[in-house]
């Protein structure tokens, strides 16, 4: 039997292994990194789609995972999907609230569970009504605030959402024209006068996802990130794959950077 000659593996192996275990490093090191202000992180889909709040909520509970205050998460969607699977019940309008100065007057009425405080209001007002009301007077108290809007047409109100926020994360499936439909709107949301900084997260339910999202790189300035199937994101569960959980720990770092985190 002829010995394997390993001399010259440790940089093609060891060396890849090395730069990618470095590279989550710097992401969780990001994520778990001081802000001057609050990072106001919002995911929106053009159409219904129910991986808006499954990523809404996973990256909520990445981000609260690795820092020290609360994550406020504020429920913005007609069936209220996001505060359930966070554990929360409809939250009623408070005065305190309305008129917070300190951080106990914003948490009025409001439940802190595993590092996330969860805000869902009623949407009589509509989404942005709900959330000038209800999140933008508590929003300082919090280092990061994660909106689920879920989802709205390019024609009505997803300026308006997306206005409200610092990070904007549309979440798209990752077939053709759902991600040329959703990179579209991409230099939108960029360009209104808030100017949020939109990411573009592609859904995969296939084996496709990464190759989609490496084209559309190539064609924007915008972080573009591929989410690979999983049961565990499609639940309130925790993801299964690995490849999954590494998704989620980049797609959080973009998110609190704004920026895609390199070693």
């Amino acid at each position: 039997m002829t010995a394997l000659d390993v001399r010259g593996l440790p940089s093609a192996l060891f060396g890849s292994a090395v730069g990618t275990q470095s590279r989550f490093a710097a992401q969780d090191a990001a994520i778990r990194s001081a802000l001057s202000t609050t990072r106001r992180i919002g995911f929106v889909s053009l159409s219904p789609e129910p991986a808006v709040t499954a990523l809404a909520l996973q990256a909520t509970r990445t981000i609260a995972a690795r820092r020290v205050e609360p994550v406020l998460a504020v429920d913005a969607t007609t069936d209220g999907a996001f505060a359930r699977a966070l554990g929360a019940e409809p939250t009623p309008p408070s005065e305190a609230r309305a008129a917070a100065r300190t951080t106990a007057e914003a948490l009025t009425g409001l439940v802190e569970r595993e590092g996330v405080v969860t805000l869902h209001p009623p949407l009589d007002d509509g989404a942005v009504g709900m959330w000038l009301a209800e999140a933008a007077p508590i929003t300082r108290f919090f280092d990061i605030a994660v909106t689920d809007f879920g989802a709205h047409h390019p024609l009505a109100d997803l300026g308006s959402c997306a206005a409200l926020c610092d990070i904007v994360c549309v979440v798209s499936s990752a077939d053709r024209a759902s991600t040329e439909q959703a990179r579209s709107v991409l230099p939108a949301i960029a360009d209104l006068p808030e100017a949020p900084r939109p990411v573009l997260a592609l859904v995969s339910a296939t084996g496709d996802g990464a190759a989609v999202a490496r084209a559309v790189r190539s064609a924007t300035p915008h972080p573009v990130l591929a989410i690979p199937s999983d049961t565990g994101l499609r639940s309130a569960g925790a993801p299964r794959s690995l490849a999954a959980r590494r998704a989620l720990l980049s797609l959080a770092a973009v998110l609190v950077t704004g920026a895609e985190v390199h070693a």
